[in-house]
């Protein structure tokens, strides 16, 4: 659901998110890059899905969709709008994939950019430029159209049945920042989900928590036990916001053994 529309039917994004805590480089990636990409991919959806991946738009639809009407409004825009920039600069590294078979190519990855252009007028360029734009000038950024189109790479992978997640934007938007929404975020699409035997309504997984994993989540400290603590307070916020996700439990490995997360959350469809 689109914040700001009239409520319709439940939109569906087929995306790799959780390529958001992967490894980028170029531009910085985080919690309101990620709100944005949603919400741009939200918009795609719901536009019909445009071959050449176009959403149209403005600064001040974007920002009252993710934050609403609040004090911090130019700030906000501010934040969008570099945002956007980044979603552009990045480069991130993920796995190949054949289009042919449509699976995984084993031993291959790719570096991507998430948005392959911006088209936007010259209000947006000096806040690009780091320059000194008054809120009447901000306010007018209401009315001056963006056109943002989304990587062909990306827009193909939106269509694999194995990458779909679901946009829950009052769930996204109250995770905030920090280790909840990245902990979010790598759940949401994770294609490790089955559903259960004789609960059709319900899916779950063992989801190990590598060191890998651990770096994608931002738990880079030296001590394994804070690192383990800063999931824990990923898991209780997630507890605290999503209803769906009846059992979320960290359990640390013995010895040598990896570290695990137990799931078991309600689908969001059902065959």
């Amino acid at each position: 659901m689109v914040p700001g529309r009239t409520a319709g039917r439940e939109v569906e994004v087929r995306t790799a998110t959780g390529a958001l805590v992967s490894r980028a480089r170029g531009a910085p990636l985080g919690a309101v890059e990620a709100d944005v990409l949603t919400w741009l991919l939200a918009q795609w959806v719901q536009g019909g899905c445009s071959e050449e991946g176009a959403v149209h738009t403005t600064l001040y639809q974007l920002t009252a969709a993710l934050y609403g009407s609040r004090s911090k409004g130019t700030e906000d825009r501010r934040a969008v709008a570099s945002a956007l920039l980044n979603l552009h600069m990045a480069s991130i590294t993920v796995s190949d994939y054949d289009t042919t078979t449509d699976e995984d190519v084993a031993g291959r990855w790719v570096d991507v950019h998430l948005v392959k252009r911006i088209h936007y007028g010259e209000q947006l360029q000096a806040l690009q430029d780091h320059q000194e734009v008054s809120a009447a000038k901000l306010g007018a950024l209401r009315g001056e159209t963006l056109s943002i189109y989304i990587d062909d790479w990306l827009i193909a992978r939106l269509q694999r049945d194995n990458l779909r997640a679901w946009l829950d934007w009052p769930i996204q938007r109250r995770l905030g920042a920090g280790i909840g929404k990245r902990l979010w975020l790598f759940l949401e699409p994770h294609p490790g989900f089955r559903p259960l035997a004789g609960r059709p309504d319900f899916e779950g997984s063992v989801l190990e928590l590598t060191d890998e994993v651990y770096a994608e989540l931002g738990a880079h400290c030296r001590e394994r036990r804070d690192n383990r603590k800063t999931i824990r307070r990923g898991i209780d916020r997630i507890r605290e916001i999503d209803e769906r996700y009846v059992l979320l439990e960290f359990a640390p490995g013995k010895s040598q053994k990896r570290d695990v997360l137990r799931v078991i959350r309600r689908r969001r469809f059902t065959a």
